[in-house]
């Protein structure tokens, strides 16, 4: 009773942007064996609906994100022998026609849009080498170029605004941080550097601003920093969330934590651990007005906001 009370108490504190969420949800904790289903969050009405049920046993789909006109979605998948990229029309909240994105043989995770849509980051996983690196292809899954590459697994591409540099993931320096990469002159810059596990980065559409998660407190939070890595605010300092100790980017679920910007920057979706379950949560860009729009027993992740 209690939980759902600052539920309830969080929902006055805040307007949620109009956009729907996608996120995607299976039975049971996190790496339980379970299908995972992409659903969609109504915010005006606080709906939960199917949008896509998984094609794969004990896999399924995830990590979709929509195109800047809300005309494709490009999403994870196994209905293609392995985890590959599906391109599908988006339209009236329905997916169909889904493709295939690439034809390359690797695994391949964590799409993201440049601002114009012409462009889709990426990343890709090698079984002959077992390299995780980023890719950059054109909107319909050709051309695709490898942009960044270390021994430290590179994941979780995302544009700046402007989409002349890169920012993602990297553990090259032991601790996975927060870096970015420019497409004029190739430089990489190490924004984060804090001892700690900074994961799963999004940037703002309308400000030079990045979101991520961290473990710096001993708990998952959201933080925000600068694009150039300062001014870092934790967003969620009194979010109740599970104690977090890193086994692996894998083994500890990092895979499966995503954050999105809403289109007019004002909020960010979220996803974090409380009480065992992974769910989803929105906070506005000052750190004020927390609410938890997810609350079950099952995994609710990789949440992203449509345009």
């Amino acid at each position: 009773m209690k939980r759902l009370f600052q539920i309830i108490a969080f929902t006055f504190c805040i307007n949620l942007s109009a956009q729907s969420i996608i996120f995607s949800r299976s039975n049971g904790v996190l790496n339980s064996g379970s299908t995972l289903d992409l659903m969609i969050y109504d915010p005006i009405k606080k709906t939960t609906k199917l949008l896509l049920s998984g094609t794969v046993g004990g896999r399924g789909e995830y990590n979709a994100v929509v195109s800047p006109d809300n005309k494709k979605i490009i999403f994870n998948t196994y209905r293609f022998s392995g985890w590959k990229l599906a391109i599908a029309d988006f339209k009236d909240n329905k997916i169909s026609n889904v493709k295939r994105f690439t034809s390359r043989p690797n695994y391949e995770y964590n799409p993201n849009f440049s601002s114009d849509g012409s462009k889709v980051a990426y990343q890709e996983f090698s079984w002959n080498t077992r390299d995780v690196d980023v890719f950059i292809a054109d909107n319909n899954g050709n051309n695709a170029v490898h942009f960044i590459k270390s021994d430290g697994g590179d994941r979780s591409p995302d544009w700046a605004r402007d989409s002349k540099s890169i920012i993602f993931t990297s553990a090259r320096n032991y601790d996975y941080s927060i870096y970015s990469k420019s497409l004029l002159d190739k430089k990489v810059k190490q924004l984060t550097d804090k001892g700690a596990q900074d994961f799963a980065p999004s940037t703002s559409k309308t400000e030079d601003k990045i979101a991520f998660l961290s473990d710096r407190s001993g708990k998952i939070n959201l933080y925000m920093m600068n694009l150039d890595g300062t001014n870092i605010k934790n967003l969620t300092p009194n979010l109740k969330t599970d104690n977090f100790n890193f086994d692996g980017y894998e083994n500890s679920g990092c895979w499966a934590y995503k954050t999105s910007w809403s289109p007019n920057s004002k909020q960010i979706v979220f996803n974090a651990l409380v009480n065992g379950n992974l769910e989803i949560f929105v906070v506005n860009s000052d750190g004020s007005g927390l609410v938890q729009i997810t609350d079950n027993n099952d995994t609710d992740m990789a949440p992203s906001w449509i345009n």
